[in-house]
């Protein structure tokens, strides 16, 4: 299951103003005094709502190079983009909304020129986006811009209230905390060994950099990171992390080797984890599962998770110039 990372903002821009496209437009990032108009370009909403989002990018560690633009010769705002850094050196961007040829123009210009910034400073193997699968035109810019459609999503919830009773496990098979991280990074890529989820994205990273990202930062809860094992040999992990805004718990990755799967213990290992989630105080779970992967969708459905979002999940390599 692909991770997603934290504050999908591509899905908080929704109607940009269209504007005559400049004789020779240029993407910077912003000056102090352009922020708040960015982001109302990026939210297509309120003032309130464009503060509330810059102060949350504070909160994560923003850096003010990190929201981009592009103006006319009269300084007026045309497009705005965001450059969202994370562990396992992966970055998210995402662009105020592209309506008409010109806007899409400003939007591929824009998402090019941040995807040379990230090989500028070095520190960026792989860049994403994520739009709204239900609209086609809002993929349409990382498409042009030469991204990748891994994927389209289905973002699932289910309330954490609900209690899963914590299975009794068979003989020969035990779930064990995910403390030794080599061991780790072996489940995880037998685990996507003719994956039905976002096949290929595995490809484009490194061991260390996936089992990164998937941390996010910080060193997960250790009752909510779990290995499953049968017969004494790793068969499959389960992840949970604590959403950054403190109000959900999500399930970041669930995955088996093949040659454990079709067997019942995907079932196991999740009904485990979500055993385990039911005793933090976030109120929602939530998870991201590529719709192709049929199985996973229908066991997700059997235990209450139902679609809220659909996604396309985007990514290009990012070639560093340092």
């Amino acid at each position: 299951m692909l991770a997603i990372p934290p504050g999908d903002r591509a899905g908080l821009a929704l109607n940009a103003v269209a504007q005559p496209p400049p004789n020779s437009p240029h993407a910077e990032p912003v000056t102090p005094s352009q922020r708040m108009a960015a982001a109302r370009l990026l939210l297509g909403g309120r003032q309130g709502e464009a503060v509330w989002f810059l102060r949350r990018l504070e909160e994560e560690g923003w850096r003010p190079d990190d929201l981009w633009c592009i103006r006319d010769g009269r300084d007026r705002l045309l497009a705005a983009g965001l450059i969202s850094m994370h562990p396992g050196r992966t970055a998210t961007l995402a662009v105020s909304p592209c309506p008409d040829p010109a806007t899409l123009e400003h939007g591929v210009t824009l998402l090019d020129a941040m995807v040379r910034e990230l090989g500028r400073r070095g520190s960026v193997t792989l860049a994403q986006g994520l739009s709204d699968a239900d609209d086609p035109s809002a993929g349409e810019p990382f498409q042009k811009a030469g991204f990748r459609l891994l994927a389209v999503l289905d973002c699932m919830e289910r309330p954490n209230r609900r209690l899963t009773p914590i299975p009794v496990l068979p003989a020969g098979v035990e779930i064990r905390p995910a403390d030794d991280d080599a061991l780790l990074m072996q489940v995880l890529r037998a685990s996507y060994e003719q994956t039905l989820d976002c096949p290929g994205l595995a490809e484009l990273r490194s061991d260390q950099d996936i089992l990164d990202g998937h941390r996010r930062g910080r060193r997960p809860d250790a009752d909510l990171w779990m290995v499953l094992h049968v017969d004494g040999k790793p068969a499959g992990a389960a992840l949970l992390n604590h959403a950054s805004g403190g109000d959900a718990v999500e399930l970041t990755y669930l995955g088996l080797a093949r040659w454990a799967r079709g067997r019942g213990r995907g079932a196991l290992l999740l009904d485990t984890a979500l055993g385990r989630a039911a005793r933090l105080q976030e109120p929602v779970i939530t998870l991201a599962v590529d719709e192709r992967n049929t199985p996973a969708r229908g066991l997700y459905a059997t235990r209450g998770f139902r679609t809220r979002s659909r996604r396309g999940a985007f990514a290009r390599v990012v070639k560093s110039s340092t």
